[in-house]
């Protein structure tokens, strides 16, 4: 038989020893696991929610920027930088003038009232009066209001109406729901000429120089154009834009939105 193995005092105390150091990082090893796991989850935590406020951000910012431009209601009127004002005004030179008073960036032209033969109009007295007529691009500038993120049910041109009367330029409410023109005409220059080689032109054709007239700025059929009349007679023709080539009638049709 195999005789048991003698253990001397030391040995036991060092086995003692071992086991209760065995016991003690257990503890330990423990701790430091949870509170790794407590930092993870911790971090995870910060991401979602840091993921959840940017997300949000997204949305709000993609809404805000989804939203059309809308009309501002027109302001005061203005006569600070009307040549002439108010008994010599020229229209073809204040147009510069008339474009800040509305957002539509596209001239579609303008109707001058009682228009001398020096090419000035007299808002002092009289009929003398202009409408310029703006639009935008399709689908651009003031767009009547939807949903935010919906799509709008077709583009729109919208129209403004700025006018020269005795009080000075005042711009009507912006019509945002304005149709654009047919086949989305182009918008016309600036013009080349004046109001006063219109009347020079008249003057070859009999009209009396003490009259007053009704002078269009439009784009007719053959590009931008010149209408004159004189109320109440059967003075009556079409100029080219250069103010040189008088339209026949196919040429000259169009009109001042």
């Amino acid at each position: 038989m195999r005789s048991r193995e003698k253990r001397t005092p030391g040995a036991d105390a060092m086995l003692y020893e071992g086991a209760t150091m065995s016991s003690a990082a257990s503890p330990t090893l423990s701790d430091a696991a949870r509170r790794a796991a407590r930092t993870d989850r911790i971090l995870g935590l910060s991401i979602v929610a840091v993921a959840f406020v940017l997300s949000l951000a997204l949305s709000l910012w993609a809404k805000t920027a989804s939203r059309p431009e809308t009309s501002a209601p027109p302001g005061p009127p203005r006569t600070d930088g009307i040549t002439g004002y108010p008994s010599a005004v020229s229209p073809t030179q204040i147009i510069p003038v008339v474009r800040t008073l509305t957002r539509r960036t596209l001239l579609r032209g303008f109707v001058a009232e009682g228009v001398r033969s020096d090419g000035t109009v007299d808002l002092s007295e009289g009929p003398g009066q202009v409408r310029f007529s703006f639009q935008s691009p399709a689908g651009q500038g003031p767009q009547p209001p939807r949903e935010p993120g919906s799509l709008p049910r077709r583009d729109y041109c919208g129209k403004q109406n700025v006018h020269l009367r005795k009080e000075g330029l005042v711009a009507d409410p912006d019509l945002a729901e304005y149709p654009c023109p047919p086949a989305h005409a182009d918008p016309l220059p600036d013009p080349r000429c004046d109001l006063r080689q219109v009347w020079a032109h008249a003057l070859t054709k009999g009209a009396a120089r003490e009259r007053l007239a009704r002078i269009e700025y439009y784009r007719s059929n053959a590009g931008p154009a010149w209408r004159f009349e004189l109320p109440g007679s059967t003075q009556r023709f079409s100029l080219y834009g250069d103010c040189v080539r008088e339209l026949d009638g196919a040429e000259s049709s169009g009109f001042v939105p």
